[in-house]
């Protein structure tokens, strides 16, 4: 193994495959340093190019096999979380040093490994308790707690309430009928009776929740889609709903005929207000802030590294679609990117639209030292950015010059919720890392 001392002064340990062609091309440099022979110390040079290059090859190689490793941990958890799980024995099964494990974990999951288990755990305790009505002391054991008082506390500080009085409530059958409710809803633990999850992004939702929400609902931004759903919910008879309020009147009218709903402003407050607003609708208002406050602290964190790691550049994000460009400002993504991670607007252009269209010249007369780029799958969208690869302004780009061009997926990048926020600061910190 070789230590590798990081320009922030930090070490890392890189494993070698096979340690003797690194350290053969170490005695060369070494050799040849101070020969007295001018063209012998260039070839010094020439070997020790070469060892910083297979090096940098191999760094880039463990870090793509170290995080797909880290992904099937992830996996092996939630299909294990009920035995015994411990931080050595999953960075064994990866293959790689604890401390390392648990840097890559943060970076792939966008918490720590046991925050993770925890998660999970009580996950699977909610629906033992709502499902079964077994006595906390049982379902501590079932999800992997052998101390029911430690299970209690966890389960407390995760929901807001203790597992006997979670177990006593009786659960609302909460229909929700847009995603950005899906995902508010989600960030307080509460999982709908009723969503639509057929969206791009709603693939998270899709692999963690689908089994859980009885009813499926379609993409309402389908007009025929509507009248599908207002017949599932007249069939299934949920006790509220929970829908964005840019409803027509005769939508709504039909919604208020089959349960009792709450209309969330949409254009008039943000994010964290339609989390408060579901928050106190579902008693859980305290829970609200506490998220929020969880948040705030985690975009705090991620804030100071990526100030070291990017320092003054710029980043700007786009959306091409429809055979157009548009750029992200102060709402949806760009909210979390300029507000709560306070990143630099490209170009020095003002972010107080919400999503705006540009012309190429004028993305290419911003030149953003970072650029997250979405490409509808339309064929006019993908033409688009294939000719607008080819043009040597773009090629001529700081962003193209530096390969710091993203592309980016409706998941999560276009979930504007509580849930849809948090896991776009995970992803964001995960690019720039």
């Amino acid at each position: 193994m070789i230590e590798r001392q990081q320009p922030i002064g930090s070490r890392e340990v890189l494993s070698l495959p096979a340690a003797a062609p690194y350290l053969r091309l170490c005695e060369y440099v070494v050799a040849l340093a101070d020969s007295e022979d001018a063209l012998e110390r260039f070839r010094g040079q020439i070997y020790f190019q070469e060892l910083l290059y297979e090096l940098y090859r191999l760094r880039g190689q463990e870090k793509r096999t170290s995080r797909t490793a880290v992904e099937h941990t992830l996996a092996y958890i939630n299909n294990h979380y009920a035995e015994e799980i411990s931080i050595e024995g999953l960075a064994a099964m990866a293959g790689i040093s604890p401390a390392y494990y648990m840097e890559m974990f943060k970076k792939v999951a966008g918490r720590s490994p046991i925050d993770y288990l925890t998660s999970v755990r009580i996950d699977a305790a909610q629906k033992l308790l709502e499902d079964t009505g077994a006595p906390a002391r049982q379902v501590a054991e079932s999800v992997g707690y052998k101390d029911p008082f430690y299970f209690s506390r966890q389960f407390k500080r995760v929901t807001g309430v203790s597992p006997s009085r979670y177990a006593k409530r009786s659960p609302l059958r909460i229909a929700s009928l847009h995603y950005p409710m899906t995902g508010q809803m989600l960030a307080l633990r509460h999982i709908p009776y009723a969503a639509p999850l057929d969206r791009e992004f709603c693939r998270f939702y899709r692999q963690q929740y689908e089994l859980r929400i009885p009813v499926h609902l379609r993409d309402p931004a389908v007009d025929s889609n509507m009248i599908f759903n207002l017949n599932a919910l007249q069939e299934a008879k949920p006790d509220v709903v929970i829908a964005g309020d840019w409803l027509s009147d005769a939508d709504q009218a039909a919604l208020n005929r089959i349960a009792s709903t709450l209309y969330i402003p949409w254009w008039e407050k943000d994010w964290r207000e339609h989390l408060l607003l579901v928050g106190r609708f579902l008693g859980e208002h305290a829970q609200a802030e506490r998220w929020l406050d969880r948040y705030d602290s985690r975009a705090a964190k991620i804030r100071m590294r990526l100030k070291k790691r990017l320092g003054e550049s710029s980043v700007m994000a786009i959306h091409v679609q429809n055979g157009g460009i548009y750029r992200f400002g102060s709402r949806n993504l760009g909210t979390v990117l300029y507000n709560d991670l306070q990143l630099n607007v490209a170009g020095g252009l003002r972010i107080d639209k919400v999503y705006e269209p540009i012309t190429c010249e004028q993305l290419l007369a911003s030149d953003p030292d970072n650029l997250l780029a979405a490409v509808a799958d339309d064929p006019r969208s993908a033409a688009l950015w294939a000719a607008l690869m080819e043009k040597p302004e773009w090629k001529a780009l700081s962003a193209v010059r530096e390969r710091n061009v993203f592309r980016i997926q409706p998941d999560p990048w276009f979930d504007y919720s509580a849930m849809g926020n948090e896991r776009i600061l995970n992803e964001v910190d995960r690019l720039f890392s």
